[in-house]
Formats: C-alpha cells, sequence, structure tokens
C-alpha cells in the first residue's frame, strides 16, 4: 500500500520550514528525520548552504534570547499529548518542561512526523508516547550533548567536566556556567555526535513526575483558545443543512427567506464528494454569514426538497437481524484472525457446548466541543486553523476540491476540545475548502449540536455470535468467534483491505494472534465483513469495544457453566501473561473479590489488552428498592492499570477516569437509532451521556510493569466497563444481558 505522503512534498516543505525559520531568528534546531541520524542546522537569515540545517525539520529549536520552543507533531484532542511529550524532550535537554513554549508545525509534511506504522500524518491509536518516547528523548540528548560542547569549547575544559541544570551549563570547578541561548549560535555549528547517553530512570525529573497538565489554568479561565476563536479578516461563518436521509439528494431550493436575514451573504449547495472519495461528505445547503447566528436562523428559513433515495427504508432496529442472516449466508466470508487446532471437530464432540450473540448499536463520538474549522483558498495555497488531527486529510481535502498540490497546504492545528473519533473523518474538511474555494474569503464552518449529532460516521453496529465447548473439567476446549461488522477504515484510506489476508486490523483488536489474552487447545476467531453503505468512522477503542463485550461476557457465561468462579476461571486460561494477571489479581483484590457481598450487592469482572497496556475493571452493583420501584445502581468501578512507564501519572490517571466514564455509557445509555434512513436523535436529552453526577465511586491503580517502555493509556479502560457490569447484573439478578445499553431494573 502506497503513500503519495512519503513521496511528495519534501523539498517544497523544507524550502517553507527554512523561510520560516528566517524569521524566528538565529538559533538551535535539533531533530531525527525516521530512520536516519541526528542532523543539526542553524536557524537565521544568514546565507548558508541548505545542508546545514536539519533535514526535513526540528523537534528542538533554542533562540540567543533563551526561547526554547519544542516541536509537538501530534494532535491534542484534551489527551495530553502537548504535556507528555515535550517532557520527553525537556527530560534529556534537562530543562522544565511548563518553561519553554510548545508549538506545532504549520506545515507538518516532514518525515520524522509521519506515523511510523501508517506511513500518514495522523494522530490515534494511544500511540503518540509509546511510539515517539525513544526518538524524542534521543533529540534531546542530542541538542544537551551539543550545548556542553559548546560550552567546553569555549571555556577550554573538557565537556565531561560540564553538567546542566534547567536550562544552563555548568562547570563546577571554574563557577562558570551559561544559558543554552547563550550558547546556541555556536553548537549549531558543532557536527551531531554519533551517539549520545540517556539519562538513568532514577535519574528523572520531569518524566515519571508530572502531576499538572499544560494550559490547565487557561482552559478553567476561559482563556485558551479553540477553533471557535479564530477570527480572520473578511471571514464569514458557514452552517450546513445536511441530507436528512442517508444519501438524500437536493432537488430544488427556495433560499428567498434566508437570504432576507440581515448579515446573510450567500446560500450554496454543497455537491456530495466524488465516488472516488470514501468517507466524504453527504450533500447539503450551506447558509454564510457574517455571524454564526445570522447563519444559523437563516438555515431554519430555507426550504429544501429532497430526495430521499434507497436509505428512506433503513432501520438500525432490523440490523442485528439482518447481520445474523449475513453470517448464515454463503456470501460470509470470515476472515480468520486467531486459528488453531479443529475447532468444529471439538464442538461437535464436545460434552457441553455454549452459543451467544452480542449486539451493540451504533454510537456518536459526541466530542465537548462540535466541529469548527476555518480555511482560506487564496494565492494557490489553502490553509487551515482548527483541530486537525489527520493532516493527510486535509491534503486530501485540499487536492481533491481544488487541485492545489499536498505541499501547497499550511495548517495550522489546535487543540481540540475532545474527538473520540470525530476529528478522522473527511466530510467537514471537504466542506470548508468548498465553501472557501466558491466564495474566495475565508470561511468559518461551525456545527450545533444536532449537526454533530446527525453527521454519521458514527461507530458501527456489530453482531457477535460466540460457540465455546466445555472441557471434562469445565476448561475451555474450543472456542469459536465471529465479529460482524463493516470495514471501519475503508472511508478514510480506500484500499485498506485490499491485501492478501483481506484483513482490517481496525476491527479485529482483542480478538487478534496480539492481543487475545486466552488460551485453549481448538480456536477459531474471525471477523465477518458486512456493509450496509451507512457511513461509520472512528471511535474511541474503535473494535475493542464491541470484541471485549462480546469475549468477555461469554468467558463469563463459560465460567458460570463449568461450575468455576470467573476470575480462577480467566487465570486458568491465561499462561505466559505476568503483567496481565497481575491486574487482574490486585483489581480482584482491591474490591473484595471472594469476599461476603451485602445482600443485594453483586461484582462483575472484565479485561482486555490494548495498545502495550493491560487493564482489569470490577463493576459493583447494587439492587435498592422492592417490587415496581426496584432499580439497580452501579455503584463502584475498580481499574487497575498497567501501561508500562509513566511520562504523566497525573495525565494517565485523568485518561482512565475519561476511559472508564466513557464505557460506562457505552454499558448504559450510548445508542444512536436510525429510522427510515434518519437519525433520531438530535442532542443531549435524546442521546443520554454519563455525566459526573452519576458517576460512581472510582478506584484506579496505577502500576508500572515495565519501567522502560511506555503503553497506550487513551482508549484502554474503556472496553471492560461494559462486560463488568453486564457481569456484575447477571450475578445479581440471573438475568444475562447480551444488547447495549443494559437494563438497570
Amino acid at each position: 500500500m502506497r503513500h503519495d505522503d512519503t513521496s511528495q512534498g519534501h523539498s517544497a516543505a523544507r524550502r517553507a520550514f527554512l523561510k520560516s525559520g528566517a524569521a524566528l531568528g538565529a538559533g538551535l534546531a535539533v531533530g531525527f528525520r525516521w530512520g536516519d541520524a541526528a542532523a543539526v542546522g542553524r536557524l537565521g537569515e544568514s546565507a548558508q548552504p541548505e545542508t546545514t540545517i536539519f533535514e526535513p525539520n526540528a523537534w528542538v529549536r533554542i533562540f540567543p534570547d533563551d526561547t526554547i520552543k519544542l516541536v509537538v507533531a501530534k494532535h491534542d484532542s484534551g489527551t495530553g499529548t502537548h504535556t507528555a511529550l515535550p517532557a520527553v524532550v525537556a527530560e534529556e535537554l534537562d530543562v522544565d518542561p511548563f518553561r519553554v513554549d510548545v508549538i506545532t508545525p504549520e506545515n507538518p509534511f516532514f518525515i520524522a512526523y509521519m506515523h511510523p506504522l501508517w506511513h500518514v500524518f495522523s494522530t490515534g491509536g494511544s500511540t503518540s508516547v509509546s511510539l515517539e518516547y525513544a526518538r524524542l528523548r534521543h533529540a534531546g540528548a542530542t541538542a544537551r550533548a551539543l550545548l556542553v560542547a559548546a560550552a567546553a569549547k569555549r571555556w577550554g575544559v573538557a565537556a565531561q567536566a560540564c553538567t546542566t541544570d534547567n536550562g544552563r551549563v555548568l562547570h563546577a570547578s571554574s563557577g562558570r556556567s551559561a544559558s543554552y541561548g547563550e550558547l546556541a549560535e555556536q553548537a549549531a555549528r558543532l557536527p551531531a555526535p554519533d551517539k549520545v547517553t540517556l539519562k538513568r530512570p532514577a535519574d528523572f525529573k520531569y518524566i515519571g513526575h508530572l502531576m499538572k497538565k499544560r494550559g490547565a489554568l487557561e482552559k478553567s479561565t476561559g482563556r485558551f483558545r479553540y477553533s471557535i476563536d479564530v477570527e480572520l479578516p473578511d471571514m464569514l461563518v458557514a452552517v450546513v443543512e445536511h441530507a436528512p436521509v442517508i444519501n438524500a439528494r437536493v432537488r430544488a431550493i427556495d433560499a428567498s427567506a434566508a437570504l432576507a436575514v440581515p448579515g446573510v451573504r450567500r446560500v450554496l449547495k454543497i455537491p456530495a464528494a466524488p465516488a472516488s472519495v470514501l468517507g466524504g461528505n453527504q450533500e447539503g445547503v450551506a447558509v454564510l454569514a457574517d455571524t454564526y447566528w445570522a447563519a444559523q436562523s437563516a438555515r431554519q428559513r430555507l426550504k429544501i426538497t429532497w430526495d430521499d433515495g434507497a436509505f428512506k427504508h433503513f432501520d438500525s432496529a432490523d440490523l442485528a437481524r439482518r447481520q445474523a442472516e449475513f453470517l448464515r449466508s454463503p456470501a460470509a466470508e470470515p476472515v480468520r484472525t486467531v486459528s488453531q487446532g479443529d475447532v468444529e471437530r471439538a464442538l461437535h464432540g464436545a460434552g457441553r457446548v455454549l452459543e451467544a450473540e452480542y449486539v451493540m448499536p451504533y454510537k456518536a463520538q459526541n466530542p465537548l466541543e462540535p466541529i469548527c474549522v476555518s480555511a482560506q483558498v487564496k494565492d494557490g495555497t489553502v490553509t487551515f486553523w482548527g483541530g486537525l488531527q489527520v493532516p493527510t486529510t486535509a491534503r486530501e481535502a485540499a487536492r481533491v476540491v481544488t487541485g492545489i498540490p499536498a505541499e501547497r497546504v499550511v495548517l495550522h492545528d489546535m487543540v481540540s476540545g475532545g474527538s473520540f473519533g470525530a476529528h478522522e473523518s473527511k466530510y467537514w474538511l471537504y466542506e470548508v475548502v468548498y465553501l472557501a474555494k466558491t466564495v474566495g474569503r475565508p470561511v468559518k464552518l461551525m456545527h450545533s449540536r444536532e449537526d454533530e449529532m446527525r453527521a454519521l460516521y458514527y461507530h458501527a453496529a456489530s453482531y457477535h455470535k460466540l460457540r465455546g465447548a466445555l472441557g471434562a473439567n469445565g476448561q475451555l476446549d474450543a472456542l469459536e468467534l465471529r465479529a460482524v461488522c463493516p470495514a471501519s477504515p475503508e472511508q478514510w484510506e480506500p484500499g485498506y483491505t485490499e491485501r492478501p489476508d483481506k484483513m482490517d486490523y481496525s476491527t479485529t483488536e482483542a480478538i487478534s494472534r496480539w492481543d487475545f489474552a486466552y488460551q485453549a487447545p481448538n480456536l477459531d476467531l474471525a471477523w465477518v465483513r458486512h456493509e450496509t453503505g451507512v457511513p461509520t468512522g472512528w471511535y474511541r477503542a474503535v473494535s475493542f469495544i464491541p470484541n471485549v463485550f462480546a469475549l468477555e461476557s461469554f468467558i463469563d457465561e463459560l465460567a458460570h457453566a463449568a461450575g468455576i468462579d470467573p476470575l480462577a476461571y480467566r487465570l486458568a486460561h491465561m499462561q505466559g501473561r505476568p503483567r496481565h494477571v497481575e491486574v487482574l489479581r490486585q483489581a480482584a483484590e482491591r474490591a473484595g473479590w471472594g469476599q461476603p457481598m451485602p445482600e443485594g450487592t453483586a461484582l462483575g469482572l472484565a479485561t482486555n489488552q490494548a495498545y502495550g497496556s493491560y487493564v482489569a475493571v470490577v463493576a459493583r452493583v447494587e439492587r435498592q428498592g422492592e417490587g415496581a420501584n426496584t432499580a439497580i445502581t452501579v455503584r463502584h468501578l475498580t481499574s487497575v492499570v498497567d501501561c508500562g512507564l509513566m511520562v504523566s501519572p497525573a495525565g494517565v490517571e485523568e485518561q482512565i477516569y475519561g476511559g472508564l466514564m466513557w464505557g460506562l455509557g457505552h454499558a448504559l445509555l450510548d445508542r444512536v437509532d436510525i429510522e427510515g434512513g434518519r437519525v433520531r436523535q438530535g442532542n443531549f436529552d435524546t442521546y443520554r451521556v454519563m455525566r459526573m453526577d452519576a458517576m460512581p465511586e472510582i478506584d484506579i491503580v496505577l502500576i508500572d510493569g515495565d519501567v522502560d517502555k511506555p503503553g497506550g493509556v487513551g482508549e484502554l479502560s474503556s472496553p471492560s466497563v461494559a462486560p463488568a457490569v453486564a457481569n456484575a447484573l447477571f450475578r445479581l439478578s440471573g438475568v444475562r444481558q447480551r444488547t447495549t445499553p443494559l437494563r438497570l431494573v
């Protein structure tokens, strides 16, 4: 699979970097190109060969006025990447990460900023810290080594006799010291060292010790700038009335009343993206005005006639039945992820076989900040301002809509108020570029909550069927699993599944050979691709959510049928996984597993591995009231997490808590219904989400099973919550619930 990002635009982008570097003044820049040695260059207006500048860009920039800028090429959607990644560089540079400026590259199209696994410019998959950790440490250590070498040369002493402390190089025996800014220009002229010595973890000042988050004060006092705060000269604000039925087309528009609203400038039909572009926008009608309120008021006065098309007959309530029928049909083609032994033979020869089906509905991402992005098409350049999680997609939108090549796309990436996959979709980027190109002015495209809710590209609805065979002693002898859902990445990257194994790795999380936790003599786990045509998209934890719900619920069912404690059953089938076993044991112990419970109280357990990390969740549920007034409450969640080295323990705990809250929403609330091709939910009154006042007591324990390597945490804790709650409900009521949202009655 080939990506144009690896082969185009580097020279032009590099020249743009040199030009912007001149405006920043002279100084030292250090960085790494993936797979290449470090190189060092000087930023300045003085004429010098391009080879003296580090290629293709820099991670560290130090200027003579003691300004230090750390480049973070990953989008921050509230996950703390702008706290954790600079701290990794700053640790080796020996400078307080909170005294330096964090910047994002305006034109981040250098190989160094490309995702090393996906080969696109993107942030996601809980990979930012784990994949960037090693090379960012080397970047900071290289900068520090050069500054020390410059000081040693200036003072005529050995470099080994010098130390550093918070932005200064020190020579203890002579009492001399110099700031990094004083040494920057001289350091830039020195050759980069072939090797650098990294700090010992025991000497870390910042990694593992961060207990606050960058920008927290500004966010809590309303001074933080988000996409909605962008203001540009001559800018128009746009809102879009999207097709009410999936894939509907505009037949006619009466815009007379809308255009009569003061401040309204244009009403435009937005065509659907070309058929060759998967994940592009639906048709719609845009209103452009001087203010959001004028545009929104005018939209309410539009009279649009739609051709509804084939999806006017689509009902999501019938989807699970259709998925089950498809699984039984000859068209179903299982793509196996784990296969060993002879499952069919084991199932037919088993003394006891269990079968179960699990269903999860469509779910909306619903970040707190709805989509808002600004764009300008001018002088052969497309410029974006906003939460740009996938720069590759912005480049694609510019090329498809305007024909402007990638090297002429400039990004101003801003922190977004959540994403959960919403900012990885394409449609809004296509729309804003189309509008900016058409009107010839900067355009800010803004969503209301209702727009966000009905924008499609949801988390796909799924259907799972499992069969399990129990041996003579109750052990798991055979397991068959079929996960039925569409191919998620097709809307993001056409051709993703056009590979010999037809595998879609974003639909097989938790059931692949890398992260499936349990052993049995006979295993047959597979994904079955089933496309409905409903546009679906990325989502926090993607397929871990339905796969873990089905798997961990079924493991509980097997344990119950075998008459074995669910914790003991899991541990008995989890050999050679000491870190995973440890989080299970600790979570169970802290929650009181195996201890007498008050009447009307029960515990449920679930676990998963993800992103090189491990988590176990124990849910405690309580029954209250009698008769018709009986209600069940999720009273407590215990979560034990091993994510290896923690750059920011406070940030890790924040992400785990958010994931538990998110997962409880999956268990009890999250559901998008599509009837007659129309999304029925419109705002948080009809699409309920977890609120702080409804959260149970939370107990989070963080352990470090690997002190040298960080794992991912942003999407780790949510998948196990729903099965933990479902398992607890069964132990309390004796009723097995296999469809979410679960009923607390």
